[in-house]
C-alpha cells in the first residue's frame, strides 16, 4: 500500500482510502442486499489490505456511518485515520462544537483525525466557520482541519481563514469523468501541499464496467443519475474499451487502472465506496504501480471526447422521486 501526507500534518495516509456513504443509507440499498455485517467486514479486509484512512460524514446513514465505523475500529484505534464532515446547516459556532462532539461519541474516539467542512455555505462567513474550527484543534478535539466541495477560491478564502493553522485537505468530486479540478484547483492544491481527497473516483461505478446498457444498478443515487441512462451507458463503451485494454496490458481490473489515474497525482488521494470486502480488494489493487505518461494522456483524451445526453436521464429521475 502506498502513503501520502496528509497536508502538511505529518500524517501519513494510505493513497486509497475507504468512502462510506454506503454505510447505513438507504438511498444505496442499506438493508437490501447489503448490511452490517457485510461493511464491518470490508473494514476489516480495508485494514487487513493496509489501507487506514477511513472517511465518513455526520448525515452519512444520519449517523449511522460514524457509529458502525466506531464499532469497527475498536481495538485499532490508533491504526486508522478517521475523517468526518459537519454538515453545512450547522456552521455556526455553538453548532460546530456540538456537532464534533456527537461525531466524536458516535465513533467512540476522544480525537477527530480530519474534521471536513462537507459544503460550503454562504449564509456562514468562512471566517468564524474557521475561527470554531480552530477552537476545535486548540483543545484536542481535533487534529487537522478541511474542506470538502470548496472550489480554489473558497479554497484559499479558507486557508487564509484558519492560519495560522494549515488546511490540510479539499474533498472534491474527482474521477476521470469529473475532471473539473486539474485546471486550477489541483495544481495549487500541489503548490500549497493541500491533500485531494477524490470521493467518487469511479463515478457511481461507471468506471468498473459493471454497468451496460443492459445492466443498470439498482441504487437510487445511481439510478437518479442521467450518467446511468440506456444512451449513456452506450455512448461509455468507447472509454471502457480503453480501460480494458489498459487493464489487460498491466493485468488489473478497469477499477484498479482508473483509481491509478488519480493516484498518480501527488497530492491525490482516493476513496472508493465499499459495500463488500471484494470491493476493497479490487481497490486496494490500485496501488504500488503506475500507468505510463501515454496511457494516462490516452484515457484523457478519449475521456474528454465523451458527450453525454442529460436529458435521456429524466426518465430515470421522474421514476427515482416517485419511489421517494
Amino acid at each position: 500500500m502506498e502513503f501520502k501526507e496528509l497536508g502538511r500534518s505529518g500524517i501519513k495516509i494510505s493513497a486509497i482510502g475507504l468512502g462510506t456513504w454506503q454505510w447505513g443509507s438507504r438511498e444505496w440499498g442499506w438493508g437490501h442486499g447489503y448490511g452490517k455485517s457485510e461493511v464491518v467486514e470490508a473494514f476489516r479486509s480495508a485494514f487487513d489490505s493496509g489501507i487506514n484512512f477511513v472517511d465518513t460524514a455526520e448525515i452519512y446513514g444520519r449517523g449511522g456511518s460514524e457509529e458502525i465505523i466506531g464499532e469497527a475500529i475498536r481495538g485499532h484505534r490508533e491504526d486508522v485515520v478517521i475523517a468526518t464532515k459537519i454538515w453545512p446547516l450547522n456552521l455556526s459556532r455553538g453548532h460546530i462544537m456540538r456537532a464534533a462532539d456527537r461525531s466524536r461519541q458516535r465513533l467512540g474516539v476522544d480525537v477527530i483525525d480530519l474534521y471536513q467542512v462537507h459544503w460550503p455555505n454562504p449564509i456562514f462567513p468562512i471566517q468564524n466557520t474557521m475561527k470554531s474550527m480552530r477552537r476545535l484543534v486548540e483543545a484536542g478535539k481535533v487534529r487537522c482541519v478541511g474542506v470538502s466541495n470548496f472550489n480554489l477560491t473558497r479554497m484559499k478564502a479558507a486557508q487564509k481563514a484558519l492560519a495560522p493553522l494549515e488546511l490540510a485537505s479539499n474533498q472534491v468530486k474527482y474521477s476521470m469523468l469529473d475532471r473539473g479540478v486539474e485546471s486550477d484547483l489541483l495544481p495549487y492544491a500541489e503548490s500549497a501541499k493541500i491533500t485531494v481527497i477524490a470521493y467518487s473516483p469511479l463515478a457511481f461505478g461507471l468506471l468498473s464496467g459493471r454497468y451496460t446498457p443492459d445492466s443498470k444498478p439498482s441504487s437510487i443515487v445511481q439510478a437518479a443519475n442521467y450518467r446511468f441512462s440506456k444512451r449513456n451507458l452506450t455512448r461509455l463503451s468507447s472509454l471502457l474499451e480503453v480501460l480494458s485494454e489498459i487493464a489487460k496490458a498491466h493485468s488489473k481490473t478497469l477499477s484498479q487502472v482508473a483509481l491509478n489515474y488519480l493516484i498518480s497525482k501527488p497530492t491525490v488521494i482516493a476513496i472508493p465506496g465499499a459495500k463488500r470486502p471484494e470491493h476493497v480488494a479490487d481497490s486496494a489493487g490500485a496501488t504500488d504501480w503506475r500507468l505510463t505518461e501515454s496511457e494516462i494522456t490516452q484515457l484523457t483524451t478519449v475521456a474528454s471526447e465523451l458527450k453525454f445526453d442529460r436529458l435521456s436521464g429524466i426518465p430515470n429521475l421522474l421514476k427515482t422521486i416517485t419511489y421517494l
